[in-house]
């Protein structure tokens, strides 16, 4: 047995123990802070570093690269690991008729012939609609049909999930999830009332083990224990918020019986412990496409172990359940839609109601803060907002604090800014020094080894005291990014069948959309900008269409509709799409290419 050692947080007033030889990254996870290991851990991105306490110095190091040792003291901040999670959604007056549901009977109108059963009974009092039951509904019905007060059936639909004796007044809750890759969020209803009690959100608990889902598939392709581990941290992570919700309402976790889950293609693998492989890489085919259901003690969710997980519809390849949910949030108005969910991956649907074209196209990590020069995603200390007005650069940071890094708004604001102020040209290069006309800008452009660079915050404005600066090759990433964006959305609007024109509106759902400027977007050619077609954001999207599915049955009908109709159209199988690819790189007014 390895010897136990202890590592201190400081700033978080907490002290764990670890085995002798635990990474620093992975003492912080016990603590309940994971880092985000863009790479998985390799010590490449440089994005887990953390400052240690060394005879009364701080030091900088990389978490994921440096061994834990007894009395080491973290100086985590709480601050600095809460991410912007978008949580905000809205329901449009969907109308709440859950299938989760409780029926009540009394003792007189359970009583049951001489010499009759009292299955046979029920069925009678519910119409013969109830379903067959379990050998452990049997059991309860056994000890409380007999009730004084007659029984309480918690049902989903015809099936019976619970038999409680008919003076129980507890209330029945259901809980909707939005799992991320970055981060989750749940959102809990009492049933009856369809009233939202509590909201919660966090981290995703797997960013230990890597930023992006092909880390994590990666992970459990070179060792198999790693899906196992994988799919404990998800769980955890949804546990985590139903206590936190739970707690701080004072609810039973046995009174909830029904969770949703949405998430993306990998996501939803990895919480039913389904082997990922093939999702990456050629033909990008999934276990299963179909909504799932299982017990809820099966996958180890806190909620009451007789109750009920569904996981939603995949659409085809990467396009996921999260997009499934999206769908299902937007109204079904007859209305022409191009939407878009943007992160790592970029999912495009085009139509209406619940017949949509579906695809997906990669745009790397650059749209979410990582894989860049000084990139990180959107929490305490990111640049978020940039700004070049008379010939000055302004940037604004989550938390009025000194800037760490930039985040993916932040990103499409400066290359937007720059190219606008022709610091950039059309092919995504610096223009020389002595053609650019304001004095701040021209001192922001440098050599960093042999490519230039763009200053965006000096060392004495940052935190660490080190230039925050976005390189040549930055830039080629968020070009990549926008073309594969931009292609894909034109070439699923042609595979519709109907001019860019024609569309009604097109909405961009999730953190990112919400948080980008979207003309910012359009100017560099990332989202198209088709006459007189308006851009709103839909917020939490995924999380919405989670709820929805939760309080309506005639949302799960749309649901399973969704998933049946549903055309996904693989773009890289389309003729010219590399070549259309290509000539979508630069920044320049792409819709007549």
């Amino acid at each position: 047995m390895k010897k136990m050692i202890k590592v201190d947080f400081p700033n978080l007033n907490k002290s764990i123990e670890v085995e002798e030889g635990t990474k620093l990254s992975e003492a912080c996870a016990v603590a309940g802070y994971p880092l985000n290991l863009v790479c998985g851990g390799r010590g490449k991105c440089k994005k887990c570093g953390v400052d240690i306490e060394e005879n009364g110095e701080i030091k900088r190091v990389l978490s994921c690269q440096v061994e834990a040792y007894d009395g080491v003291r973290v100086m985590l901040k709480e601050e600095e690991q809460k991410v912007q999670i978008l949580t905000s959604s809205t329901l449009d007056n969907t109308v709440n008729d859950p299938s989760l549901h409780v029926l009540h009977f009394t003792k007189d109108q359970l009583a049951t012939e001489l010499g009759d059963n009292n299955w046979d009974t029920l069925k009678k009092l519910t119409d013969n609609k109830i379903q067959k039951p379990s050998l452990e509904i049997l059991k309860r019905l056994s000890h409380n049909y007999h009730h004084p007060k007659g029984i309480k059936l918690v049902m989903d639909h015809c099936e019976i999930l619970d038999v409680l004796p008919g003076d129980d007044d507890k209330k029945i809750y259901g809980i909707a999830f939005d799992l991320g890759t970055t981060s989750a969020v749940g959102y809990l209803y009492e049933m009856e009332s369809g009233e939202l009690v509590g909201v919660s959100s966090t981290m995703n608990k797997q960013t230990e083990l890597g930023g992006d889902v092909i880390t994590r598939i990666n992970h459990v392709i070179m060792d198999k224990s790693y899906g196992e581990r994988l799919q404990k941290l998800a769980i955890d992570t949804l546990n985590e918020i139903i206590e936190d919700i739970c707690g701080t309402h004072k609810i039973a976790t046995d009174d909830i019986y029904m969770g949703v889950i949405v998430g993306n293609s990998t996501m939803q693998h990895l919480i039913l412990g389904l082997y990922p492989e093939f999702l990456g890489m050629k033909p990008f085919t999934s276990t299963t496409h179909h909504l799932f259901e299982t017990a809820a003690k099966e996958l180890g969710l806190k909620i009451n172990p007789l109750g009920r997980t569904t996981t939603l519809p995949l659409l085809g390849g990467f396009v996921g359940a999260d997009t499934t949910a999206v769908l299902l949030s937007i109204p079904n108005d007859n209305k022409v839609r191009l939407m878009l969910d943007l992160g790592t991956n970029g999912e495009i649907a085009v139509g209406k109601n619940t017949t949509y074209n579906v695809s997906s196209t990669a745009c790397g990590p650059a749209l979410e803060g990582a894989g860049l020069s000084h990139g990180m995603r959107g929490t305490h200390g990111a640049i978020e907002r940039v700004l070049i007005q008379d010939g000055k650069l302004s940037y604004k940071v989550i938390g009025n604090v000194k800037p760490e890094g930039i985040c993916g708004s932040g990103v499409i604001d400066l290359v937007a800014e720059l190219f606008k102020n022709e610091v950039i040209n059309e092919m995504g290069t610096f223009n020389a020094i002595d053609e650019i006309d304001s004095e701040d800008l021209k001192k922001r452009v440098r050599k960093e080894g042999v490519e230039n660079v763009f200053v965006i915050a000096f060392a004495d404005e940052t935190e660490n005291g080190q230039e925050i600066y976005f390189s040549q090759n930055d830039i080629r990433q968020v070009q990549m990014a926008k073309g594969a964006i931009y292609t894909g959305c034109v070439m699923v609007v042609e595979d519709y069948g109907i001019p860019g024109e024609d569309l009604e509106e097109i909405v961009i759902a999730g953190a990112f959309g919400n948080y980008i400027d979207v003309k910012h977007a359009q100017s560099i050619g990332m989202i198209p900008d088709y006459n007189g077609v308006p851009v709103r954001s839909l917020g939490n999207a995924a999380g919405t269409g989670s709820q929805m599915y939760l309080i309506s049955k005639e949302k799960q009908q749309e649901c399973r509709k969704l998933g049946y109709e549903a055309v996904f159209v693989e773009l890289a199988n389309k003729p010219g799409f590399m070549d259309r690819y290509i000539g979508n790189l630069n920044f320049e007014n792409l819709l007549e290419k």
